[in-house]
This record gives C-alpha cells, sequence and structure tokens, in this order.
C-alpha cells in the first residue's frame, strides 16, 4: 500500500478540513499543482473564495452599527448596544499611566511629516494584503495546512466582528474629536504624503470614509500581524520568525501612534488572533488523529504508510522540497 493513508469514514471532519483534500497529499510528489485542470489563476480565486464570508460579515456589521455614524447618531446600535467612548481609554490610562496615543501625538506630530509616518503608513496598509497574501502561500506552497489557515482567519475575524457588535468602540481620534479625550489625529495615510504618494493618501482616506468608524474594539489590524507570527512560525527558519516578530509589534505601534486603535484593542486583537491559532491547532490535531486511526485500521503487513501530520518537528518549511 503506497500514499499516505486517508480516512473514509468522513468522522469527526468539519468543512475546512475537507477544503485542502482536493490538493496533493504530503507524501506524494507536488506534480498536482501543475496537472489540475484549473491554472493558477483560478486556483488562486478557489484558495481566496472561503475570504468572502469576512466581507459579509464585515458588511452586516457596519449595516448593524450604522445608526452610531461616528458617534453623533443614534445612543445604540441597531441590537441595542451603546457606543463605548472611554471605556478603552481609561483601560490604557490603567495599564500605563496615560493614553498613549495622545503621549506619542504630543511627541511626534507638528504639523509637518516625517520618515516614521511613511514607515507608519507602509505598515499600516499592509494589513488589507497580509491575509490574501498567506492564503495564496498556504494554497500553493503548504496546501496540507490550508485548512488550519483557513480556521484560524475566520475565527479570528468572525470572533473580532461579533465583539464589533456588542462592544461597539469609538478609536482614538473619534474619542478626540468628540473632545472626550486629549488631542489625537488620524495621520495613518499622511506618510503617503511624505513619499511624494499624495494620491495613495487620497485612497486610503477614501476607504476610512467608508468602514465603520467603531469597529475598534478588538483591533483586527494587529490580530491579523499576529496570526500572521503564529501561523508561519514553524514554516520559517530564524531570520523569518524575528520578521514575523517584529512586523506584529511594528503594526502595534504604528496602530496607536497613528489614533487608530488604543493598546488595549491591541491586546483584544492578539487575544483573538491567539484564539484563532488555537482552533487551527485543533483541527491539525484533529485531522492527524483521524490519520493514525487509519493506520490502525491497515492489516499490520501493510503499515508502511505515514499518517497526514507525521512531518519531522516543524513540519515542511516554506521552499522546502515536498
Amino acid at each position: 500500500m503506497t500514499g499516505r493513508p486517508t480516512d473514509r469514514s468522513g468522522e469527526g471532519r468539519t468543512l475546512v478540513d475537507r477544503v485542502p483534500a482536493a490538493g496533493p497529499h504530503e507524501d506524494e510528489p507536488q506534480q498536482g499543482h501543475d496537472s489540475s485542470r484549473h491554472g493558477p489563476v483560478a486556483q488562486l480565486l478557489i484558495a481566496w473564495s472561503p475570504l468572502s464570508a469576512i466581507l459579509v460579515a464585515y458588511w452586516v456589521a457596519q449595516w448593524i452599527t450604522a445608526p452610531l455614524g461616528t458617534g453623533d447618531g443614534a445612543d445604540t446600535n441597531r441590537i441595542g448596544a451603546r457606543l463605548h467612548v472611554l471605556g478603552p481609554a481609561r483601560g490604557d490610562e490603567a495599564l500605563l499611566g496615560t493614553v498613549p496615543s495622545v503621549w506619542l501625538q504630543e511627541r511626534l506630530v507638528d504639523g509637518s511629516t516625517h520618515w516614521w509616518d511613511a514607515v507608519a503608513a507602509v505598515v499600516y496598509i499592509t494589513h488589507f494584503v497580509t491575509i490574501p497574501l498567506i492564503t495564496a502561500v498556504v494554497w500553493f506552497r503548504l496546501r496540507e495546512r490550508f485548512g488550519e489557515w483557513l480556521t484560524a482567519v475566520l475565527t479570528m475575524s468572525l470572533l473580532g466582528i461579533a465583539t464589533y457588535l456588542v462592544y461597539p468602540a469609538a478609536p482614538p481620534w473619534l474619542a478626540s474629536d468628540r473632545g472626550d479625550i486629549g488631542t489625537v489625529d488620524r495621520i495613518s495615510h499622511v506618510g503617503w504624503e511624505h513619499l511624494g504618494l499624495d494620491a495613495v493618501a487620497r485612497l486610503v482616506e477614501l476607504g476610512q470614509s467608508g468602514s465603520n468608524p467603531v469597529a475598534a474594539m478588538p483591533s483586527l489590524h494587529a490580530g491579523a500581524a499576529l496570526l500572521a507570527a503564529l501561523f508561519l512560525w514553524r514554516s520559517v527558519r530564524l531570520v523569518g520568525r524575528a520578521l514575523l516578530a517584529a512586523y506584529a509589534l511594528a503594526m502595534a505601534a504604528t496602530l496607536v501612534h497613528t489614533g487608530e486603535h488604543y493598546v488595549v484593542d491591541v491586546l483584544a486583537g492578539w487575544l483573538v488572533a491567539s484564539l484563532g491559532a488555537l482552533a487551527a491547532h485543533g483541527v491539525r490535531r484533529r485531522r492527524d488523529r483521524c490519520a493514525w486511526t487509519s493506520v490502525a485500521r491497515v492489516p499490520p503487513g501493510d503499515r508502511t504508510a505515514r499518517p497526514s501530520g507525521a512531518r519531522p518537528p516543524g513540519g515542511r518549511r516554506i521552499g522546502e522540497a515536498s
């Protein structure tokens, strides 16, 4: 008997467990990528399609919170949740003795742009490509882990969006506009002006004007950056791990400096990212357990196959041959 054993019973398998089943097995050559009846563009669209659930959920959340507007509309959203303005600010004060966004902008914002504004603008915008990019990488290079990645992303995103509904919260820039905290400007776009890319700055502002202004707790910008590090950690080497950790910290600092989020928003984002990573780990353990169960059903003389999760510690790394 050759190839890895598969669980033909279908017991204990969820939708995301079944997604990667169409791809090549771990112990087989990766020629399935080339011989697929779908070209690479079609495969990429297939890989991205589950992410549409996040967009739908976000749109629904935006509709539910729309009555709150930018804090000057109704008292509650469409499910009766009130806008929280001072709670997150008080959380930052309890942790750090001050509101970090106010403290940073008092020292770093002077009416002109600087190199750190450019760095912040670039880091901030990467959020919008991080999840689609990693989804593509996992689909083409780590196909056996695709179900895990979908589980992690959907868990983090849907938990975060659900929190927006029950705890709509004003970010620092909005609380400042209302006069509830010190001066904080929304400056996540100004760095593009420092780079001479005013058109990009206007595009970012346009996108922000159509977004949900009270979707601040938790910060999914911070969550996505940490989730990328947690998920890819065992698939990259030391330099890659250092870059992933630096990216997560840089995103956190950017969000606080630019007035987009409080520190407690960032910590909440890291929490939902960790829950997403734990959910993905559960998928992996269940898949491995099913594979070992399949091995146990094979006659003793034929037990030469290896279960699906049995890789050397750390698993296959990105860029390694299959």
